[in-house]
Order: C-alpha cells, then structure tokens, then sequence
C-alpha cells in the first residue's frame, strides 16, 4: 500500500512545473512622460483637448532601461511579469498609482501606467498599428505578459494616461522579472527512481 502510494505521488509530481522569476531590471517612469507627444500614427494628433490634441504635450517616453543609458530588448515568446508601484501626481494634486482607474481615457483607465512595443529604441515605431485600434495598453501595477511575435527585439515604452502634464510630477517605479517554467524531471525517471528504491526495501527487510 505504501509503495503504491508513493509510486501515485512521484507520477503526479513528474507533471508539475516549477515558477522561475529572473530580475530584467527596475526603471522609472516619469510622470511628464507621454506615449503620444510624437506623432508615430496614433489617432490622437489632431482635434483640440487634451485628449485628442496630444502632439507636444510633455516630454516623449523612453524604453524601458535595464542599465541606465541603454534600452532593453525583449525577445519574442518572453513571459514577463510587470510590477509598478509609487505613485505620479497627475489628477490635480493627487498623487495615483500605476492601478489607478478613474474613468476612460484614450481607450484606457485615465491616469493610469500604460505601454506600448516599439520595433525602435530610440523612438517609438509602434510594432501594430491596426487602422482604428490603439495599440497602447494597460499595465497599471501588475501585468503578466508574453512578448509579442516580431523578427527582432522590441522596446517597452511606458508612461501615465493623462493629457496635460504641465503640473505633473513624481515617478513610478517599475520592475519586470522574466518568468519562465522550468519542468521537473519526466514520470518515467521518477517512476524508475521509485522501482530502484522499493527494490532496495524489499531486499534489506529479506
């Protein structure tokens, strides 16, 4: 009986995989950052408001650094895991965090933390400009993400939602981890592992 039920448990554990988290790195992101200030497709270029009117308003968002100085790349296929925290005053004088979620803005939760891959790591060529979609997305203060398909690395850019960031200051702080499943080793080697130690119990207990 207690062979067997070790035999159960060594077979169901040669199906689990175990959660690997290797640190990318920790950036900030500047609350006068925009993802629209440049004019890179994006449908938020003419008009006027805040929010259609975007060009020129605060400073272009960078790509996310591992090592100050030089833009990280992401591999296609990558899954990341995407923390923020801290918190961008940009309601006023209210200071809100990267999960802020005060209504709709540009198709997104307004002053909230947002990204967008780019092909470029200069400046943003955004990887999928689908006519009428806007392909910025939410990230706010946790995101699990699998970096999109493309022939070669891609940029993260990340800034706040907001339309005017003349009176914004402060920064959010952001870490991305590469997580990956690494598998424990196959059934058949557990099982024979198993055999070798019910075998030897057997012939000690002779």
């Amino acid at each position: 009986m207690k062979l067997s039920a070790f035999l159960i448990l060594t077979s169901l554990l040669g199906f689990n995989q175990i959660a690997s988290a290797s640190l990318i790195g920790v950036d900030s992101v500047a609350g006068v950052n925009s993802l629209y200030a440049q004019d890179w497709g994006h449908i938020y270029n003419t008009g006027s408001g805040n929010e259609f009117n975007a060009l020129g308003r605060g400073d272009s968002a960078r790509a996310f650094e591992a090592v100050t100085g030089s833009a990280y790349g992401f591999t296609s296929g990558e899954k990341l895991q995407i923390t923020a925290s801290d918190c961008v005053v940009d309601a006023g004088n209210s200071c809100t965090g990267p999960g802020y979620r005060g209504g709709g803005f540009r198709d997104l939760p307004v002053y909230s933390l947002i990204g967008l891959w780019s092909t470029k790591a200069a400046e943003i060529v955004a990887l999928d400009l689908t006519p009428g979609v806007n392909p910025t997305f939410f990230i706010g203060s946790l995101l699990d993400i699998i970096v999109p398909d493309f022939s070669s690395p891609l940029y993260l850019f990340m800034a706040t939602n907001d339309g005017d960031f003349m009176d914004n200051s402060g920064a959010y702080s952001v870490r991305i981890d590469n997580v990956s499943q690494v598998p424990t080793p196959p059934v058949i080697y557990l099982l024979l592992i198993g055999l070798v130690l019910a075998r030897r119990f057997v012939l000690k207990r002779a």
